[in-house]
């Protein structure tokens, strides 16, 4: 299995980070050209956060800091007009929940 390796775990949470920053970037800059970037950093972002919740998913699940971030995920998808200061504060929000998944 995948995550009997040694680092398996910490290199697919290194690229979810990266993931995070490239996505974020691309959504501070308001450039409509970014956008198959974003959707590239999206997809990246979506594919290693399965694979972390796949790892440990009863610990994750129960964590209260993932009902949290899986919530500021809903609300930013549900309603996607926020103004460009509100998105990023959600944002920052999903970060620092998910902060809380991995170590608490």
């Amino acid at each position: 299995m995948i995550f009997e390796f040694t680092w398996t775990i910490p290199i697919i949470g290194v690229i979810h980070v990266l993931a995070i920053a490239w996505f974020a970037g691309t959504v501070i800059v308001p450039d409509k050209q970014l956008r198959r970037w974003r959707l590239i950093g999206l997809a990246i972002l979506l594919v290693t956060g399965a694979l972390l919740f796949w790892s440990q998913p009863t610990r994750v699940y129960n964590s209260l800091f993932f009902r949290i971030k899986m919530g500021l995920l809903l609300l930013l998808v549900a309603s996607p007009k926020f103004p460009r200061i509100v998105t990023l504060t959600l944002w920052i929000a999903v970060i620092v929940a998910a902060r809380g998944i991995a170590y608490l």
